[in-house]
């Protein structure tokens, strides 16, 4: 290394360590970064914003109610045009059996999910909602996404305000902030159909006026430049500091296989802990990082929570859009205990909102 850079790198360095905010430019440059010295940087900012080390994780469901979706989206394996999976649509009977076997398990969160259905209005949502609550009042249903509260807006030619407050009267908690890549070069190339990156935007700022949480995801890995990958975060990061509504942020690579994608190189395991602790040390805004272990495996995601993240997201009891891939990874709740164990931390159960249910000492 020559003396300036040395010396860059030695600023960058210390301003992370002193909890500093940092810029997309200095984000970029943390790529070039060993992994265990980024990772060791993460860890640090991880305990400025959340000191305990315990990590924490819900029980819940996806319910994925249908696959009928018009987006037809080239990284997804499950739509029902994929050709992988036939198209089908669960009657409320079945989602309703389907959450009593996730109550009798101590479960507490279901997430619906269906794309965008070409023929599902907003009564068809509300419906579903309705008697879900009624039957389940205690159930939280942190459901649908940005997408989809898009289309249901566009196909009843209503305002996402009023889409929003309908679902939200009829009992919807919040709804998680499934993001892809908030990049609209990388959205028109792989899901041209799906919201925009605006779009996105303003689907938090309404949960944000109606008085709801989300959460932002990424998925990288689709063939997008590194500096695309920090125009991500920085669309979350000002969101953020907009609304405060973020509870989590959950990063996870795209899996080519079986998709349209398929002649990209999957992202390493190095990727993936470099994205969850830049983001970390980025997103200085966000309590919560999620380790993917669903997407990148149990071992991985045990290294990601001495990289920057501390929560374990869901012991999933379903979960179909993944394994349309070809990705098969399980766990129990004990599983799951180990596992946070094993990575020299406390596991706590926890709700939809991150507050302890109980912790395993």
């Amino acid at each position: 290394m020559n003396n300036s850079h040395t010396h860059t790198h030695e600023k960058l360095r210390s301003e992370i360590y002193e909890g500093k905010r940092i810029s997309a430019e200095d984000a970029l440059t943390l790529f070039r970064w060993h992994v265990i010295e980024l990772g060791m940087a993460a860890d640090h900012r991880r305990k400025l914003a959340f000191p305990q080390e315990k990590v924490g994780f819900v029980i819940d469901r996806i319910i994925n109610y249908t696959n009928i979706c018009e987006a037809k989206c080239a990284f997804c394996a499950y739509h029902a045009h994929a050709g992988r999976v036939e198209p089908y649509e669960l009657t409320i009977n079945e989602i309703c059996r389907k959450i009593e076997e996730l109550i009798e398990g101590g479960g507490t969160q279901v997430m619906l999910q269906g794309g965008l259905h070409p023929d599902h209005r907003l009564d068809n949502y509300l419906t579903m909602i309705k008697t879900i609550r009624e039957r389940f009042p205690e159930i939280y249903l942190h459901s649908f996404s940005p997408a989809e509260l898009v289309h249901i807006s566009g196909k009843n030619g209503i305002s996402l305000d009023e889409t929003v407050q309908s679902l939200k009267d009829a009992g919807l908690n919040s709804v998680p902030g499934a993001s892809d890549l908030l990049v609209d070069r990388i959205r028109n190339a792989v899901s041209p159909k799906k919201c925009t990156r605006e779009e996105w935007c303003e689907v938090m700022r309404t949960l944000y006026r109606c008085g709801m949480t989300s959460t932002a995801t990424m998925t990288y890995g689709m063939g997008e430049t590194l500096a695309e990958r920090i125009a991500h975060l920085e669309v979350i990061r000002d969101i953020q500091d907009e609304t405060g509504i973020l509870k989590a942020f959950i990063p996870w690579s795209f899996s080519p296989a079986r998709t349209r994608l398929e002649h990209i190189t999957p992202a390493t395991g190095v990727d993936y802990l470099k994205i969850v602790a830049i983001a970390r040390i980025f997103l200085d805004n966000i309590k919560f990082i999620q380790a993917g272990w669903l997407t990148e495996g149990t071992k991985l995601a045990q290294v990601a929570l001495a990289a920057g993240a501390n929560d374990m997201g869901g012991v999933l009891t379903e979960e179909v859009v993944v394994k349309a891939t070809g990705i098969e990874t399980q766990i129990t709740m004990n599983g799951m205990i180990s596992l946070i164990r094993d990575a020299g931390k406390m596991p706590v159960q926890r709700d939809s909102q991150y507050h302890e249910i109980r912790r395993f000492e």
